[in-house]
Parts: C-alpha cells; sequence; structure tokens
C-alpha cells in the first residue's frame, strides 16, 4: 500500500500537469490580469454570480481561503458570469469587501476559455 502510494505521489509530482488556458481577466479596478502574467505563482479561479446562492454562501469560505495564503505566491480571481450585471458585481464586491480581484467576463470568452464554464460555482486552482 505504502509502494502503491509513492509511485501515484511521485507521478503526480513528476510529471507535467495541464497548463492553465490562456486568458485575459478585465478587473473591476480597470486593470487586466492575463494568465501568463501569472505563470509560476499558485492561482485560484472562481466563476460565480450573484444570483447564485451557492456561490454566496460559499464567499466567506472563498474570503478565508484567500487571506490563509495571501503573500504566499498565491493569488485569487473571482470571475463574475457574463449574465451577471457588471454593476451587481461592483455593488457586491464594495459592501462585502471582497480582499481578491474580482473579474468581469462580459463576453464570456474567460469561461471559454477555460473549458466552456457553464455552472456557477466552477472552480479552478
Amino acid at each position: 500500500m505504502v509502494v502503491a502510494m509513492a509511485v501515484a505521489a511521485s507521478y503526480f509530482f513528476l510529471t507535467d500537469s495541464p497548463r492553465a488556458p490562456r486568458a485575459t481577466f478585465s478587473l473591476l479596478s480597470g486593470r487586466t490580469l492575463s494568465t501568463g502574467q501569472l505563470r509560476g505563482k499558485v492561482y485560484l479561479v472562481d466563476f460565480w454570480a450573484t444570483s447564485c446562492a451557492t456561490c454566496i454562501a460559499e464567499m466567506p469560505q472563498m474570503i478565508q481561503t484567500y487571506e490563509r495564503f495571501r503573500g504566499k505566491d498565491f493569488d485569487f480571481i473571482a470571475v463574475a458570469m457574463s449574465y451577471d450585471p457588471a454593476n451587481y458585481v461592483a455593488d457586491y464586491s464594495r459592501t462585502r469587501h471582497l480582499p481578491f480581484q474580482v473579474a468581469l467576463d462580459g463576453s464570456g470568452q474567460v469561461a471559454r476559455a477555460f473549458y466552456d464554464v457553464r455552472m456557477t460555482p466552477t472552480t479552478f486552482l
């Protein structure tokens, strides 16, 4: 059993893992951020919507995760789905004091790049 676990662990850590898709995030701050700029970092991309009850319910845990790993070469991007009105996203982010970067995906291009995300919440690490 121990040998099998060691073989599995070595396979996981010694093989190339899939790379994140190429995408550019349009942040609420007005800046853009690409997956290329994040290369070499651990980052979490969370697709969510203000109309998604599960997304809203899990947001406190997302904040805790961000706070736990903040400053450890970890980044967090919460991507609002294309159907989510920008003013709702901005208002939610401001009133809930979201500490991480929030992106708007008005065209749906980022969701398509990340394996055609259609349901929320969907999270990639």
